[in-house]
């Protein structure tokens, strides 16, 4: 009996193991929302996401669109791939923000507004080396959208190193690339607001490891410039003089009779105002900030004055992110076609399909499009003012005409 049982263990542990040596795909599971490992190696990835060659260019606005940065690459002892990447920040850049002879006094991210495009995939670890150049006035930072630790978020709070570095210092960020997004970076250095108005954001692209589906890619970055630098520096709360009282408030507030009058109300402490400020005669000419120039990728007009030239039937993808400052939301509106449009770019499903989207500060997505019929088509913000200070571009749309259904006349 213990003979027969010794057999028949010999056997299903055989079975067992001559089974495993095979590879199933229906098996291929992912654990906890993993991805799998990509099939492609990193260098074919790369030839994919259209990675710049020389990183160290200063890429045109017409250049910007396809110019990815996706730092250099190595490996380290487990196999991961790591990128790294210099951002130099440089104050007083004189930047041509304009046809019509406008220079900006910029503060900048490798020479450019925006900075590079920053372009990894899920999974990479990241380092990125902040220098404050010797020559500039205040301290700087980077801080990245995304997940990662806090000594790596680029803001004063904590008392981290990275949080404020010092003109003539620099700082290296570290993180794991995750989750897969379209996501901004930006000096986190009060001013905030100032900081980024003078030129110090860019665009970080943290690709699935599974490639999306391949088609011409394209970055927009959407900004705004105020040129008169109205109110710059830091912001506080105006004080409470500057507000009416309101009456209705105060008799709530000065209610102690009744059930709850032994509890000390917070609300009876304090001092309630109107939500509109009692404006003086003095102060009644003086404007909130705004700004005088609008564009897409950091000149206006930039694409009006070079269209960006597109092929019928073909399939584009629009990496685009809001850093506009002083104004609560901006857009952007295609004519002639319809985009798909991921929130976030955080799912590979689009969450609507529309010709038009809003984002507020800080938003980003991804736009998939294509023409069915060629010519020449305006792209811009649906803010007209916007439109008339910069914000406006062109398609030029060539080729047959595909799923060309005719109308008749009447």
């Amino acid at each position: 009996m213990f003979r027969q049982d010794a057999y028949f263990l010999a056997l299903v542990l055989s079975i067992t193991l001559i089974f495993s040596s095979f590879s199933f795909p229906f098996l291929n599971l992912s654990v906890y929302a993993q991805t799998p490992a990509t099939h492609i190696s990193q260098q074919q990835y790369d030839k994919i996401k259209n990675c710049a060659t020389d990183l160290s260019k200063k890429p045109t606005p017409v250049e910007y669109l396809t110019y990815f940065n996706c730092g250099h690459v190595s490996k380290d002892q487990s196999g991961r791939t790591v990128r790294q990447f210099t951002l130099i920040v440089q104050e007083h850049q004189k930047i041509p923000i304009s046809y019509e002879g406008h220079i900006f006094d910029a503060w900048t991210y490798n020479g450019t507004i925006p900075g590079p495009t920053i372009r990894v995939t899920e999974g990479d670890l990241v380092r990125i080396r902040v220098i404050n150049s010797n020559e500039n006035e205040h301290p700087h930072s980077l801080h990245t959208h995304s997940i990662h630790f806090a000594k790596n978020d680029g803001v004063s709070m904590g008392g981290y190193p990275g949080g404020a570095i010092s003109p003539g210092r620099s700082f290296t960020y570290e993180f794991i690339a995750q989750p897969y997004g379209v996501y901004p970076y930006h000096c986190h250095v009060d001013p905030i607001a100032d900081h980024i108005n003078r030129g110090l954001y860019g665009m970080m692209i943290i690709d699935p490891r599974e490639p999306r589906p391949q088609m011409t890619e394209m970055a927009m970055l959407l900004n705004g410039y105020d040129m008169d630098y109205d109110q710059e520096g830091p912001t506080h709360l105006p004080p409470a003089s500057l507000f009416e009282t309101s009456q209705q408030d105060e008799k709530a507030g000065n209610v102690t009779e009744g059930a709850n009058s032994n509890e000390t109300s917070t609300d009876a402490n304090m001092t309630h105002v109107s939500a509109v400020p009692a404006i003086k005669e003095k102060d009644a000419g003086k404007s909130e900030r705004d700004n005088e120039i609008y564009t897409v990728n950091g000149k206006a007009f930039e694409y009006m004055m070079h269209p960006i030239v597109l092929q019928t039937g073909k399939q584009y993808r629009i990496y685009i992110v809001n850093m506009l400052e002083f104004d609560l939301v901006n857009s952007i509106h295609i004519h002639g076609s319809m985009f798909d449009y991921y929130t976030a770019g955080t799912d590979e499903t689009s969450d609507y399909n529309t010709d038009i989207v809003t984002l507020t500060q800080g938003d980003r997505g991804i736009m998939e499009f294509t023409y069915d019929y060629p010519g020449t088509y305006m792209f811009h913000a649906h803010q007209a003012e916007f439109t008339d200070l910069g914000w406006m571009g062109l398609f030029d749309v060539r080729g047959d005409p595909v799923n060309h259904v005719a109308h008749s006349s009447t």
